[in-house]
């Protein structure tokens, strides 16, 4: 949520952390490289966006004359755990890109949202890539591809899945807060780099999970449920291989207690 305040200043709020904070100096609105502030997705998203510019090359009050005066800008996920791992701060920013651009009447692309979100979350250090906010800007159950290049631009089909299928699967699935909570940084880095170095495992692995997709994008539009869950399955054991700090011993004895259920 945007709104205009009378006086010269940013003002940013978090509902589901309970963070308030109002800031007239532009260095301290600009400092976004800090994950654990609770502002740093506020700051990122409106640099992302152009609002405030990369460096401080002027006085906040200046600026903000220049955009009509001061605003705040506030954010809450309702219903989810902080830091659940379902790609929740992806999907916040890409939720303060969309109230940015309607908010200083600057439409964009669906694309370039996503891409600013990108950008957003690299100015907080956290890394990642397209796929969190996509899934969550756009609509329904869809196949997300992308071709090779330092601008993704990211192709969706939507998938076509039986009404039957769909059903069975609101009743089949259940989504099980663990209460473990990590920074996503460390899961890139270290998939990354060892990408990067060209590791046959990591290449191999990351080739599967690819090829995975395909087939579950497949089996959910040929009805096939049963094959679907065992492709979750499998995707689960190559995340293991790819990251093995991916889990830990309560997740491991969640997955031993519900196993007569999968």
């Amino acid at each position: 949520r945007i709104e205009r305040v009378e006086a010269p200043k940013l003002v940013f709020a978090s509902g589901d952390s309970g963070a308030y904070g109002e800031f007239t100096d532009i260095r301290e609105a600009l400092d976004c490289s800090n994950p654990f502030d609770p502002f740093a997705l506020h700051k990122a998203a409106l640099v992302a966006c152009g609002i405030l510019p990369s460096k401080p090359d002027q006085p906040l009050e200046a600026l903000l004359k220049r955009l009509g005066g001061g605003f705040k800008l506030s954010t809450q996920v309702r219903g989810i755990p902080r830091g659940s791992g379902l790609g929740t701060s992806s999907i916040l920013a890409g939720a303060c890109v969309n109230a940015i651009g309607d908010f200083f009447g600057t439409e964009l692309p669906m694309m370039d949202r996503i891409g600013r979100v990108l950008c957003a979350e690299q100015l907080m250090s956290t890394g990642g890539g397209w796929q969190d906010q996509a899934g969550g800007m756009i609509p329904g159950i869809k196949l997300l591809t992308s071709a090779p290049g330092a601008w993704q631009e990211v192709s969706v089909r939507k998938l076509s899945i039986p009404e039957g299928t769909m059903r069975a699967l609101e009743d089949r699935f259940c989504l099980i807060y663990t209460g473990q909570r990590r920074l996503a940084r460390g899961l890139l880095r270290e998939v990354m780099g060892r990408y990067i170095a060209s590791d046959p495992e990591a290449v191999m692995i990351l080739r599967d999970i690819q090829h995975l997709a395909r087939d579950m994008a497949a089996a959910l539009e040929s009805g096939d449920l049963n094959g679907f869950s065992r492709m979750l399955s499998a995707h689960w054991d190559l995340s293991k291989r790819l990251d093995a700090g991916g889990t830990n011993v309560c997740i491991d004895c969640i997955f031993v207690a519900v196993e007569d259920l999968v």
